[in-house]
This record gives C-alpha cells, structure tokens and sequence, in this order.
C-alpha cells in the first residue's frame, strides 16, 4: 500500500512540474535579425539565398501556438513556420521545426539573444540577432 501511495505522490509531482514547465515556456518574443551567413558543402561562404524573396530582418516566437511568424519586411509579414518542440532548458529556450524540407532550430537565451540555424541538403544557414520578449516591447 505505501509502494502504491508513493507512486502516486511521485507520478502528482512530475506531472506538477511539467505542467509549470510548460507555463515557464509559454512565452511570445520579438526577434531582430542583425547578421545571417550560409556555408554550402563546398566551403562557399555567404549570404543565405533566399531565391527573389526579401531576407527576413524580425519575427515573433509563440510558444504558446508553437509558431515562428515573420513581421519584417513587409513583403514576407505574415508568413508562419509551425514548431515541432519548445523546450525550456537552463534559462534558455530552444525551438525547432520543419520548413519546406528544411530543418529549423532556434535558441533564445534570458540575456537576450537569438540563434537560428536552417539546414538542409548541402547549405547550413547560421542567423543571429536579439531578441525582447513582448513585454519587454511593449
């Protein structure tokens, strides 16, 4: 009986603390592009090609709605990447997700940075920039 009592009081405990994990993690930020590179599997370094569209310069992370959605330049506002995961680790959080066959990964810190990779067949594209969580913006 007290083998079954503590399972219990385990199994309530875990559960508490995912739930507030994933309260913690529930978050909306606004991120600023300040620099972004592609490395092609040749060695090719240079900007990413991102065909006749405009390089995204900010976009918003939800976490709540697990979506990345680009705010600028206006000709891309609007566009949305769905998030597979969110995670919320050692006071940073990290995002990832499929875009069009590519991979997409993000890491925002609590001092306010952003990293982004996108990978795929041959190309690793390598963002940075800052971020202000949309309180912060407000």
């Amino acid at each position: 009986m007290m083998t079954c009592t503590m399972r219990m009081v385990a199994m309530t405990l875990v559960a508490s603390g995912l739930l507030v994990g994933s309260a913690w993690a529930e978050q909306i930020w606004i991120c600023a592009v300040t620099s972004a590179v592609a490395v092609d599997e040749d060695g090719t370094v240079g900007p990413p090609d991102v065909g006749d569209k405009e390089r995204p310069t900010f976009f918003r992370v939800d976490t709540a709605k697990k979506e990345l959605t680009l705010l600028a330049p206006k000709s891309r506002r609007g566009e949305v990447t769905k998030l597979d995961t969110v995670v919320e680790s050692d006071g940073q959080w990290l995002l990832s997700g499929v875009e069009h066959g590519r991979g997409l990964n993000v890491v925002i810190t609590a001092d306010g940075h952003m990293t982004l990779s996108v990978v795929a067949d041959g190309v690793v594209w390598s963002v940075f920039g800052n971020v202000l969580s949309a309180e912060e913006a407000k």
